[in-house]
């Protein structure tokens, strides 16, 4: 299992140099669609399948029992995950934070129906990633 280190690294203010953000953002990838296959306490066969896939697209090595094990971590005991992807996120590129969003989407989905409880925690997570509506479209708005 990860030890998250990078993530944990965030809450001590260090600077992540942008090799440091992709592992950043592999970490918060895994906690985030981790956690959203429990959010309705029924962790369906599917959701799992769905964390799988979308982290193998993403070049991230993981089984059913990691994702298992990290919906469940003693890190949700330190703090919530909206305050590690709140301290994490500010780390990352809005590219990253909307894949985070994007996945946790697919993974809600992919049960074939979404309830008030999954609704609540996505719009807790993109919230928490600071990101805008027009963010959440996947819109780059040149500044």
């Amino acid at each position: 299992m990860k030890s998250f280190s990078r993530l944990k690294s965030v809450f001590g203010n260090k600077s992540l140099p942008e090799e440091e953000q992709r592992k950043l953002y592999e970490e918060l990838l895994l906690l985030t669609l981790a956690r959203a296959s429990r959010t309705d306490l029924d962790t369906a066969q599917v959701e799992v399948d769905s964390v799988l896939a979308i982290l193998k697209s993403n070049g991230i090595e993981a089984s059913a029992e990691d994702v298992r094990l990290t919906a469940m971590s003693e890190l949700f005991e330190v703090a919530s995950l909206e305050k590690y992807l709140a301290k994490g996120g500010q780390q990352l590129s809005v590219a990253y934070r909307h894949k985070i969003v994007s996945g946790l989407l697919d993974v809600i989905k992919s049960d074939g129906t979404v309830g008030s409880a999954e609704a609540n925690f996505f719009n807790d997570v993109s919230n928490a990633l600071d990101l805008t509506p027009i963010q959440l479209l996947g819109v780059t708005v040149d500044e």
